[in-house]
């Protein structure tokens, strides 16, 4: 199955029927009207992994996962969410986390907060099941001593559960009153183990159904291949998604696919990149041949072209512009603030050298210059704003420089310039941008405010 979003209704989860893996992340979130009747005796026990993370956030009435999630036995962390493999928020009737069949979260910490009947916190080792519990944020939940968590056995005063020490306590360590948190032998050392005890291959990750058979493994530790756990793809394949191999055909489809499907935003035009199948080459590396789909180092600066009108009003809009040497479309900039803005516009635009259609900067408070976009030499006026703009500057009080003009050359081939109300921007900044821009003697003429324009320069 892939990433699933599961919200509003508890028949939603029905989605999840029959999926042995989430190749993404599971959400299950804002669920208002919910009570515990809607998810008694729902479960979903052929779910043993989730390559990405775990997220629950305000589903009412659902007051234990033991039942929803009784084999999930490895959260893969991927991909995370904020730095999260794990993350339970805000889940008001949430009495247990109670993933009794969970043994490892490969990658990403946990974070357990605000949920105000949460218990059976203490009775966990995290330790046994993520390499790191530095970065686990566990707040706000019900208070310990309010709990009064019981593990199985301790009821008749007999333990039944493994022991630990946790910050110089010794204890039981339990998901629920029924379940004990299961922990291999020590001779298994860092290898997984059957519900009986006894070690499995060391490929395999979360269990096994049979001691040292690398066919039989719960989850792989490195990858699955012909439902085989393998340290590294076999010659002629490709690793895909950190988990599974694929053959390069498949990965070609994805490919091809996704160039046919252009109307969808979240398709992926997958690459080959070090023998694995990847959604894009990595920095210094680009895509020659169509055909083979091999990232190969590029000659100097890596060619990427993004298509569309984009509009940068916050650090998050810039860095999905992150590398663009061609804009294929127009740019409009309309920054108010922002802490450290003209640094971070300068990592996510600096590399852009072209745009088919039209700059405008308007109302960004937080500039005082255009600088930021080093590497702009040509704006080609394809499409313009309206009135045949290609430069469009409106109301920006704080732009007392456009680029240094003894080292920058720009040109804008078609089309005129806009200034309008940017108080601290001088006249001899514009003009001398229509002598580099090649606009000055273009009919119509540029529209430029005289008197709005650089009237509060100093």
């Amino acid at each position: 199955c892939q990433s699933k979003d599961i919200r509003n209704n508890a028949a939603n989860l029905r989605s999840l029927e029959n999926c042995t893996v989430v190749e993404g992340h599971l959400k299950i979130l804002l669920m208002f009207h919910t009570t515990a009747v809607d998810f008694r005796g729902v479960s979903f026990p052929r779910l043993t992994v989730v390559t990405d993370y775990l997220l629950l956030f305000r589903v009412y009435g659902l007051e234990s996962l033991s039942q929803l999630f009784p084999n999930l036995a490895v959260i893969r962390g991927n991909n995370l969410f904020f730095n999260y493999a794990l993350v339970v928020f805000e889940m008001l009737q949430l009495k247990e986390i109670g993933l009794h069949g969970l043994m490892n979260i490969t990658r990403g910490a946990v974070r357990l907060e605000k949920n105000p009947d949460l218990c059976y916190l203490s009775t966990l080792d995290w330790s046994q099941i993520l390499d790191s519990v530095e970065d686990n944020y566990i707040v706000s939940n019900k208070n310990e001593g309010e709990c009064g968590d019981v593990c199985p056995g301790m009821a008749k005063g007999k333990n039944t559960c493994p022991q630990t020490t946790i910050n110089g306590q010794f204890g039981a360590r339990c998901w629920t009153q029924r379940h004990c948190q299961r922990m291999c032998p020590s001779v298994c050392k860092a290898r997984a183990c059957t519900a009986d005890g006894q070690c499995c291959h060391s490929e395999c990750l979360g269990g096994c159904v049979k001691p040292d058979s690398e066919a039989k493994c719960v989850a792989c530790r490195h990858f699955l291949h012909g439902g085989v756990c393998v340290e590294t793809c076999p010659t002629g394949f490709l690793s895909f998604k950190g988990w599974r191999c694929v053959s390069p055909a498949y990965c070609h489809a994805l490919h091809t696919q996704c160039t046919r499907n252009t109307q969808n935003q979240d398709c992926t035009s997958y690459v080959i990149h070090q023998g694995a199948c990847v959604p894009e080459c990595p920095s210094g590396y680009t895509t020659v041949n169509s055909t083979t789909l091999m990232c190969t180092p590029c000659a100097g600066t890596c060619p990427k072209v993004c298509v569309g009108e984009k509009t940068v009003d916050s650090v998050t809009a810039a860095q999905e512009l992150r590398g663009c040497t061609l804009l294929n479309g127009s740019l409009i900039i309309n920054i108010r603030g922002g802490n450290n803005i003209a640094a971070e516009l300068e990592a996510n635009l600096g590399q852009l050298e072209e745009i088919t259609g039209y700059l405008m900067v308007r109302r960004s408070y937080a500039l005082v210059s255009l600088s930021f976009l080093k590497k702009l030499r040509l704006i080609r006026g394809e499409t313009q704003e309206r009135g045949n703009f290609s430069f469009f500057a409106l109301d920006n009080q704080n732009l007392c420089q456009l680029w240094d003009w003894s080292k920058h050359h720009l040109v804008i081939l078609q089309g005129r310039m806009f200034f309008h109300h940017n108080p601290k921007l001088c006249l001899s900044e514009i003009r001398r941008m229509e002598e580099v821009t090649g606009t000055r003697d273009r009919l119509p003429r540029n529209d430029i405010g005289l008197k709005t324009n650089g009237e509060q320069a100093s």
